[in-house]
């Protein structure tokens, strides 16, 4: 396949000069000097995007043209065959388009690499709360037009940070994540102060889990309890204690231990009178320990 075509830039500067307006060789050797896009990946071109534009789309144009034209026989080449190069550099470029929430560059990607499979792109777009993103990739795949693997880390992503909006729809439109990870997702909350994020969970915690069926257990992680304290997560706590205070049991030390002195105050005031000869024991046991 012929060579993409000069830069226009080499054009511009080659053809104002009259002598060399009719070398095409020296056009494409200057072009070819200039153009770093001969020594990038689809990839690399991705994850060095930068601006709310995101990556040109002719950029990845001319990667693609450089590629195709690249001698048969080279390593590059055959590497560019290779199906598990190919996914691999799907997965990476596809991660860093979704981070960016660049659904234009995905769908080129998509285009480019037909037969690959989308996976840590889910994750990557829950992360930074891409919610467009996820919506499209959840079209494509009831379209059977596209391989999206859900029901992973994308939900603990979206509550890690604080993506309230997205773990809903993710919650609505794909499969809940497991159990356990359901568990750290919101220890993860209670331990960045999100409350929003912490009521959520704690509000849609039976609907779905086996665990609750099994244990017929209901409300929040006891460990969230501990991570709210250690943060100094005073809201949180309070309302952990309002809503759930039953999970506390054998974390209640931890929570002493790790607790800030306006957060122990306000827990010796919440044990009440009936508690308060055993509270000041651990307390003192724990100090002498």
């Amino acid at each position: 396949m012929a060579a993409p075509p000069p830069l226009s830039s080499a054009h511009v500067v080659c053809c104002a000069q009259p002598r060399l307006a009719p070398l095409k060789h020296v056009t494409a050797a200057v072009s070819s000097f200039l153009d770093y896009s001969a020594r990038w990946s689809i990839e690399s071109a991705c994850a060095r995007a930068g601006g709310a534009d995101g990556v040109s789309l002719r950029l990845l144009e001319r990667i693609a043209a450089h590629r195709a034209a690249a001698d048969s026989q080279s390593f590059r080449a055959k590497r560019q065959l290779d199906v598990f190069h190919r996914q691999w550099e799907f997965t990476r470029a596809a991660a860093a388009a979704a981070t960016r929430g660049d659904l234009a560059a995905f769908k080129w990607l998509v285009a480019m690499f037909p037969e690959c499979r989308v996976t840590v792109a889910v994750e990557e777009a829950a992360k930074a709360g891409q919610l467009h993103v996820l919506q499209w990739l959840l079209d494509k795949s009831r379209r059977r037009e596209l391989t999206v693997f859900w029901g992973a880390k994308e939900l603990f992503f979206a509550g890690k940070h604080g993506h309230l909006h997205v773990a809903q729809w993710l919650h609505e439109h794909t499969s809940p994540p497991p159990t356990h990870m359901f568990f750290v997702t919101l220890e993860e909350a209670a331990r960045n102060g999100d409350l929003d994020m912490v009521t959520w969970l704690c509000d849609v915690r039976g609907e779905w889990s086996p665990y609750a069926a099994c244990e017929r257990a209901e409300g929040c992680s006891a460990k969230a309890f501990v991570n709210a304290t250690a943060s100094g997560e005073l809201e949180i706590l309070k309302w952990l204690f309002a809503n759930h205070r039953e999970r506390l049991g054998r974390d209640r030390l931890r929570i002493y231990a790790l607790g800030k002195f306006y957060i122990l105050q306000w827990l010796k005031m919440e044990a009440g009178a009936d508690e308060r000869e055993a509270f000041m024991g651990e307390v003192n046991a724990l100090a002498q320990g």
